[in-house]
């Protein structure tokens, strides 16, 4: 398949005025922004600490099945919601308008096996600057897995339903291992 340039049919003026607009729109969430927002991280923040909270005494229980049930389930959403609403955003430095240093992309640590440094490296610097570009992106199937039509074909990529539950069952660990290159590292042959 070869790659098709979206911007094609349009004159250097059109392209300009595109430019405009979304600065536009930036300027205008940039303007927007202010305490309801501060409000709403600081409200999901306390949400899932004390899901997090509620969670771990529920699991004192957990002799009981549904203690257990309840308890893990809490703690699942718990971690996602650290991960994924507050660590993720913050990371991407969502907050650094309020400079509240708690919740500033400078110093956020984690729970996760990724230090920040690392996620911030492998996730903003080379994810969304090579977005699903073969070859540069590891997000694009991790390295493991063909997703895309211009990637080569190798008889490995049989192995990609089982490759696949295994990264979804060891995800946070996946991601630490990101900057491996596992996939291209993989296919190379060892030297003795």
């Amino acid at each position: 398949m070869t790659a098709i340039d979206p911007t094609a049919h349009l004159t250097a003026e059109q392209i300009e005025e595109l430019g405009r607009e979304l600065d536009a729109i930036r300027d205008e969430v940039i303007a927007s922004r202010g305490e309801k927002d501060a409000a709403y991280i600081r409200k999901v923040i306390s949400a899932q600490r004390k899901l997090e909270l509620a969670s771990r005494g529920v699991l004192l229980f957990s002799f009981f099945p549904p203690a257990w049930l309840l308890g893990t389930a809490g703690l699942s959403v718990a971690k996602i919601m650290d991960n994924m609403e507050i660590g993720h955003n913050i990371l991407h430095g969502q907050w650094d308008w309020m400079r509240d240093p708690k919740i500033h992309s400078t110093t956020w640590e984690w729970d996760h096996v990724s230090p920040s440094d690392q996620w911030k490296h492998s996730h903003n610097e080379l994810h969304h600057t090579y977005t699903n570009v073969i070859g540069k992106d590891n997000d694009l199937g991790y390295g493991i897995m063909r997703v895309d039509e211009d990637q080569k074909w190798h008889p490995f990529h049989l192995g990609q339903p089982l490759w696949n539950f295994i990264n979804a069952c060891f995800f946070e660990y996946g991601i630490a291992a990101y900057d491996l290159e596992l996939g291209k590292n993989l296919h190379k042959r060892r030297r003795k």
